[in-house]
């Protein structure tokens, strides 16, 4: 085996085309919380979006298709070192939209910790009276275990908890150390040392996290975007708490899914890369007795602060 070809390594190795549908459209949104905003897309590449009555600007754009009606776009604002990721799930069918935010360096000693927000409103048609009914939180996904394969090298089986908790395993009884050895293999495999020495470190990084972190749960919410989509977000705090010197974890990840094909699109944000992802599902009807276990973090769980909607009322379905 030659050199890693780190373009195409990673989560985001095996993601869709974008979607360059919306190059020419224009949606003006009305949001729940009183806020406005006008989305213009002028061609493929741009987007000249305005808040209230603040001045048009404009930013590259990023696109992908949760199904034939419902877009994921995403936004990375470059000011301070991209601080910022703006998330619009637009559902031209119910003229709905979810807008999400993603923050990093929010809490000033925990500087990867990234907050992750939803807000819900509609799509203003003029001389249409707006939907009456919105996206919002949902808890129909609880008991669910699904593979998700995002690489032939990263499959990770989502055990989604509880409405406010997700789990996260292999399922296939390997331990964590074992699971990113084989994630690695490209590396260890590879004639440069210092690929090798990379994999090594990051094996090692991973049997140094089982001391503090000895299972995968971390905040979450989910959203009813309709019938067969999902919108499913976490970030990983506890894991970033937990860690001594606060150096591990941090990141939050948005993952529009379709429930029915078992296809999912996102985007990932970290304390240094903001990328967008697509895969496919299986699910697990046999469930995991990694969801029966007691959680580990007990008190933990009243100070998180990366997802304020796990203290938000979730509707009864």
């Amino acid at each position: 085996m030659g050199k890693v070809n780190r373009k195409f390594f990673g989560l985001s190795q095996y993601k869709g085309p974008f979607c360059y549908e919306l190059a020419g459209k224009q949606f003006r949104l009305i949001m729940d919380d009183g806020k406005r905003f006008v989305l213009s897309f002028p061609d493929e590449k741009n987007l000249q979006w305005q808040e209230n009555d603040q001045p048009p600007r404009t930013d590259g754009y990023q696109c992908l298709k949760g199904d034939d009606t419902t877009y994921l776009v995403n936004i990375q604002l470059p000011e301070e070192n991209g601080r910022i990721s703006y998330n619009w799930i637009l559902d031209t069918e119910q003229r709905l939209v979810t807008m999400d935010i993603m923050e990093r360096h929010y809490e000033k000693d925990l500087d990867r910790l990234v907050r992750n927000t939803p807000y819900f409103g509609a799509i203003d048609v003029p001389g249409v009276p707006l939907p009456k009914i919105r996206h919002h939180l949902s808890s129909r996904m609880v008991g669910g275990h699904i593979f998700w394969h995002y690489n032939p090298g990263h499959v990770l089986q989502h055990i989604y908890h509880t409405p406010r908790a997700i789990r996260a395993s292999t399922g296939d009884g390997l331990t964590p150390v074992e699971t990113q050895r084989n994630r690695m293999k490209y590396l260890l495999e590879s004639p440069d040392p210092k690929d090798r020495e990379e994999a090594e470190r990051s094996i090692e990084a991973y049997r140094v996290r089982e001391t503090y972190y000895p299972i995968f749960e971390e905040p979450c919410f989910h959203v009813w975007i309709k019938e067969n989509l999902n919108l499913f977000c976490f970030v990983e705090e506890i894991m970033c708490r937990r860690s001594p010197d606060h150096d591990q974890g941090g990141g939050g990840i948005l993952l529009l899914q379709d429930i029915e094909r078992l296809l999912e699109v996102g985007v990932c944000f970290n304390s240094n890369e903001n990328y967008m992802v697509s895969a496919y599902g299986d699910s697990n009807e046999n469930g995991d007795p990694f969801d029966t276990l007691p959680t580990p973090y007990g008190e933990e769980w009243k100070i998180l602060t990366s997802v304020p909607s796990i203290y938000w009322e979730v509707p009864e379905e």
